[in-house]
């Protein structure tokens, strides 16, 4: 069978018992090999150049006792010895089991024709103590491997009971709390949480006790020995007993203040911005609209008595006017970029395509082309943005491709975790050297002059991209011609991504 032993180390000075239990043992285990030694001297050679499972070794033996073998062998855990005796004594039992035996057996008849099973069951007893001992043993080293990481993260680290007492703290966790672990040890975890704060804390750690979570994450302020707030990102982990009641937990606290300072004054800085941005907006636009309407005003009425020259200065007056505006209303669109989350449920891109296809009719129709939608997945992302990539996209293709590509594409590539949404002419396409730069703020390629355009199209285009957790890059057309991809997830971003 295949927990058989394949190889018994004998160690018997008398030939009888040593021929019974040969014949014992070879009758249950046919294909056993038996070692026999008649002394310890013998039984240290053949241990020295072969390695038994097991050793059956007698009390009283020519040199010595067959428990000073045991000091041999079992020290270093390898080997289960079992010690025969031909006398029962209590004394001579406790001796060789302290000594290391894993089983103590008074030799009979019985017992020596009941060997083999003797055999079984201490194997079993064996493997049994060694796998205990390996798991005690995988044990102590994970216990060791966490006091390290325990004592030296860099981290804030502690352990918690399930009332919410400290129980453990590491010196990082000192250190940042300004307390010392015997006063740390002193608290409760909602001490040491700012009063607007606890109710949330102590929500998610009865979450714990309770099973609905068993683990969380959250951004809290802590209350620090010197009186000071400091923000820190907790993660916390709860330790369950075999009964799936909580132990305890263990947690570990990042600090990041600075984090937050410098994303509160982030903020601040984008409340300024958009102030500063509508403002401008605001008071540029005052004088703009009656230098433009005053020029179209001159242009119209005394058109008859003006020279072709003054007519002509009249006409870029009022278009450079009218690209100010331009300008400006896409600066305001790039100022509002940050405030908009990803809306809850998915957009449909190709009803929004359509519309924008259908405002920008008279231009396409005007340059002799036409655009061709293909399926469109929905989308994560805000109509009205949606709407801004699509219209610069088709817009940029319709006024620099127009009039040389017979038909513009709008299609979708579908990846496991993204959408490729492009935009592909067959016009002159773009330089090599321009692919990477027409994404940048008034970047307008070499080829650009006589078409309208801000500069500031295809980096909206970008940054909503970002924003919402993709990108935009531009390719050649194979054959001729520009391709525009932009890519949004297929799920909505955690996140926003800031500038």
């Amino acid at each position: 069978m295949a927990n058989d032993p394949r190889s018994i180390l004998l160690v018997e000075d008398e030939r009888i018992h040593a021929e019974l239990l040969r014949r014992a043992l070879l009758s249950r285990f046919p294909d056993l090999q038996l070692h026999h030694a008649q002394t310890l001297g013998e039984a240290r050679a053949i241990l020295g150049q072969s390695a038994p499972e097991l050793a059956i070794v007698d009390l009283e033996l020519p040199d010595g006792r067959g428990t000073d073998l045991l000091a041999e062998v079992s020290g270093s855990f390898t080997l289960p010895v079992l010690i025969m005796t031909g006398q029962g004594d209590e004394a001579v039992a406790v001796e060789a089991i302290k000594a290391g035996a894993l089983e103590y057996v008074v030799k009979s008849a019985a017992t020596l024709a009941d060997m083999p099973r003797i055999v079984e069951r201490a194997l079993r007893e064996w493997r049994n103590i060694a796998e205990r001992r390996r798991a005690e043993h995988a044990l102590k080293e994970s216990e060791q491997r966490f006091r390290s990481v325990f004592e030296f993260a860099p981290a804030g680290m502690a352990i918690v009971s399930n009332q919410g007492r400290v129980l453990q703290v590491n010196p990082a966790f000192c250190r940042l709390s300004g307390y010392s672990e015997a006063e740390c040890l002193e608290k409760h975890v909602l001490e040491v949480t700012h009063p607007d704060d606890r109710e949330g804390s102590r929500r998610l750690y009865e979450e714990l006790r309770s099973g609905k979570l068993n683990h969380f994450d959250c951004e809290k302020r802590y209350l620090c020995k010197d009186g000071t707030v400091l923000w820190g990102r907790a993660t916390v982990a709860g330790v369950y007993r075999e009964d799936g009641d909580l132990a305890y937990c263990v947690a570990m606290v990042m600090n990041i203040d600075e984090h937050k300072q410098a994303e509160a004054k982030l903020q601040e800085a984008y409340r300024e911005l958009d102030t500063f941005v509508s403002t401008v907006s605001h008071d540029l636009r005052l004088p703009l609209t009656p230098i433009i309407g005053y020029a179209d005003f001159l242009r119209q009425e005394y058109s008859g008595s003006l020279d072709e020259s003054a007519l002509q200065i009249l006409e870029t007056i009022a278009a450079q006017g009218r690209r100010m505006t331009r300008i400006m209303e896409d600066l305001l669109t790039l100022s509002k970029l940050d405030r908009i989350d990803a809306p809850r449920e998915a957009v449909d891109t190709g009803l929004v395509v359509r519309d924008t296809v259908k405002d920008l009719s008279e231009a396409i129709k005007a340059a002799g082309t036409t655009v061709a939608i293909a399926p469109l997945p929905a989308v994560f992302v805000p109509e009205s943005f949606l709407h801004q990539v699509f219209s610069n996209l088709i817009g940029n293709a319709v006024n620099y491709a127009g009039r040389y590509s017979s038909l513009i594409e709008v299609g979708c590539e579908s990846g496991e975790q993204s959408l490729r949404y492009f935009v592909r002419d067959r016009g002159p396409g773009i330089p090599e050297s321009d692919l990477e730069k027409v994404f940048d703020q008034f970047y307008r390629c070499g080829d650009s002059a006589g078409t309208s355009g801000t500069g500031l199209g295809l980096a909206i285009v970008a940054k909503i991209a970002r924003k919402f957790g993709g990108r935009a890059w531009a390719e050649q057309t194979p054959g001729g011609g520009a391709t525009f991809w932009v890519e949004f997830p297929r799920e909505p971003s955690v996140k926003a991504v800031n500038e």
